[in-house]
């Protein structure tokens, strides 16, 4: 079953047979008040409203289609009507730079001359929309699905705002899908624009929707917004506005069936693992190239012999010379071992461990005693 041939408003549509089934006294699928506030849209609107009055830059408002970007806008024009000039600008204005000039030279009336190239009659319009504030009503140019727009004629819209008084002239608002922000964002001039982006519907989102409609309506909330039926709603309607009033009567008539929401949940399962699915892939292929290479860089430097540099010891041999020390000792062989030696050549290692002999010292002899000399004999 398709999404179009849950359609309300097909062939008589199927709310005879809601109003049936259920006893409600209107569609409440085709209610427009009360304003939905949430996610993010009352936000979306109160930053529209302050800006508008005041601010300086060009507004953006961004979200799948079926979002509520023009209800959004309408709820905009209904409540600051009294206090902004709202114009909105027809898709047949936009076709070209010409186009969009001869449409903004109507709006001006006498203030654009008729011969005006298309780059000056845009820049004259935003100058002459400068003495609206005088007068007391700011002027606001409303472009619904920009994103269908050429990108020549919303750069020269923007291009005039950004060279006129931004904070008095006409404010251009431009709503569309994600690609109107994404053409603004890579001009020089982004820094002038201003991104209100409404997010998608959630569960609870559909439900806080639903709830005072289907009661203004007559039906029972109990029935119509059961958690399996909310399930359903939230699957087949991804999240827009849109598309849950499409499908929003097939499911309350039991139309659509218990697989096409199981096989839809699998889809989106199966699409989006694929991709981290091979991300890991390649994950775990480097790294075991990694741990290869780490292996064999290891196993490389562990066969390297690598050489001790030789010790050079010191012996000093002599009077008052200490014992050697343990390394040194343990270089000299013990007593009683059988060493090689070269016949002729007396071993260093045995010369070093003889003792020293001990040099006999000589005393130094005496002096002998002078003779005494004879007495001389007495003369007679």
């Amino acid at each position: 079953m398709t999404q179009e041939s849950l359609n309300s408003s097909d062939g008589g549509g199927l709310f005879p047979r809601l109003q049936q089934r259920y006893g409600l006294r209107d569609n409440p699928l085709e209610m427009e008040t009360p304003f939905f506030p949430d996610a993010m849209r009352q936000h979306a609107l109160e930053t529209l409203r302050h800006l508008c009055g005041f601010g300086d830059m060009v507004l953006v408002l961004t979200g799948a289609p079926g979002a509520g970007k023009t209800r959004v806008l309408a709820e905009l024009v209904r409540s600051e009507s009294s206090r902004l000039d709202f114009h909105r600008i027809p898709a047949s204005a936009l076709t070209s730079r010409q186009a969009l000039a001869r449409y903004l030279k109507q709006l001006a009336k006498s203030g654009i001359p008729a011969d005006s190239e298309p780059r000056e009659a845009v820049y004259r319009f935003f100058r002459w929309s400068e003495s609206g504030l005088r007068r007391g009503h700011r002027q606001v140019l409303l472009i619904d699905d920009a994103d269908r727009v050429e990108s020549d004629v919303l750069n020269l819209l923007v291009a005039g705002f950004v060279a006129s008084e931004r904070s008095v002239s006409a404010v251009p608002i431009l709503a569309g899908t994600e690609q109107v922000w994404s053409q603004l964002e890579d001009r020089p001039d982004s820094a002038y624009a201003h991104h209100l982006n409404l997010p998608p519907l959630s569960r609870e989102d559909i439900k806080a929707y639903l709830e005072p409609r289907v009661h203004r309506a007559g039906g029972s909330l109990s029935e119509l917004l059961s958690a399996s039926r909310l399930k359903k709603l939230e699957v087949l309607s991804q999240g827009s506005f849109g598309r849950l009033k499409r499908v929003a009567p097939g499911v309350w008539l039991d139309m659509v069936p218990s697989s096409a929401t199981a096989s839809s949940k699998a889809g989106f399962t199966v699409a989006h693992l694929r991709w981290p699915a091979l991300g890991l892939l390649l994950l775990a292929a480097s790294w075991w190239f990694v741990s290869q290479q780490y292996e064999s860089t290891v196993q490389r430097q562990a066969g390297a012999e690598v050489e001790p540099e030789p010790v050079r010891k010191s012996i000093t041999i002599g009077p008052g010379t200490e014992e050697p020390e343990p390394e040194i000792a343990t270089l000299i062989a013990p007593a009683g071992e059988d060493e090689s030696g070269v016949p002729g050549e007396t071993n260093a290692t045995e010369d070093l461990t003889q003792p020293l002999p001990e040099t006999e010292i000589v005393p130094e002899p005496e002096p002998e005693p002078e003779p005494e000399p004879e007495p001389e004999p007495e003369p007679e």
